[in-house]
């Protein structure tokens, strides 16, 4: 509720205001995560803005689009067939973290450069907190059968399915009012986002574990961090930017 609240507010404000809000957002991940990686105080200062800067200006260039898929696809690969928990460096992909995020970071600051919308825009977040809380609500409940205890032992299988079927019933509605995820069907975008936030979320608490860490950051009292709210919404932005593009 807080989060949509100023989320509004800053749509309100207009582009410029977003985007700055944007950006602070973006140094408080690059701290969490230097901070997560315990590097020293001085190289946190110095490498925030030029990381920033990276982050922004590598993503919009076309041949770096296709990133967000091949990483995608390995992480999900190493949560599933590895253990990552223990494997995070052998596998080269705590060593990427930077460029997980950045590629999150990046393409929802280029989709809402590109094509302010603010419909885009809530209907984005609102199709990752509708499954969010589905499954929160359903997977507490009901939820027995657990998809990576290893990585996150509250996540069931009756979780993910409630948030899938919820972001299929909202996103019918919110992608169709957004402008559409070219070439999808509204409901099976919906569907598609929810799922690549699940591995998001989870791929964040397999870093959290690795470096045995509760939460990423204490900047929200009883929440963590920022990367600890919005760890779902940066895998799903390099897709929405794609899809939304081509709608």
């Amino acid at each position: 509720m807080v989060a949509g609240a100023l989320v509004v507010g800053l749509l309100w404000v207009g582009v410029i205001g977003f985007l700055i809000g944007w950006l602070v957002v973006g140094l408080i991940l690059i701290w969490e995560w230097q901070k997560g990686e315990r590097l020293p105080l001085g190289w946190r200062i110095g490498l925030a803005l030029p990381i920033l800067a990276i982050w922004g200006a590598g993503l919009h260039a076309p041949l770096l689009r296709g990133l967000p898929f091949l990483f995608f696809l390995w992480a999900v690969a190493i949560l599933l067939f590895s253990n990552p928990t223990q494997d995070f460096y052998r596998s080269g992909v705590g060593l990427w973290g930077a460029t997980f995020l950045g590629i999150g970071w990046g393409s929802f600051l280029w989709a809402f450069w590109e094509r302010y919308d603010w419909r885009s825009v809530l209907a984005f977040l609102s199709v990752v907190w509708v499954a969010d809380t589905a499954a929160y609500l359903v997977g507490r409940r009901w939820g027995r059968h657990k998809i990576l205890p290893q990585v996150s032992p509250q996540k069931s299988w009756e979780g993910l399915v409630a948030g899938l079927v919820a972001a299929g019933a909202w996103g019918y509605w919110a992608v169709e009012w957004a402008g559409g995820l070219a070439p999808l069907p509204p409901a099976l975008g919906g569907s598609l986002l929810a799922l690549v936030g699940f591995f998001g979320d989870a791929w964040q608490s397999a870093w959290k574990r690795y470096h045995g860490l509760k939460d990423s950051g204490t900047l929200l009292p009883g929440h963590g961090g920022i990367w600890d709210r919005i760890d779902a919404l940066l895998w799903v932005a390099p897709f929405w930017f794609f899809w939304h593009q081509k709608g």
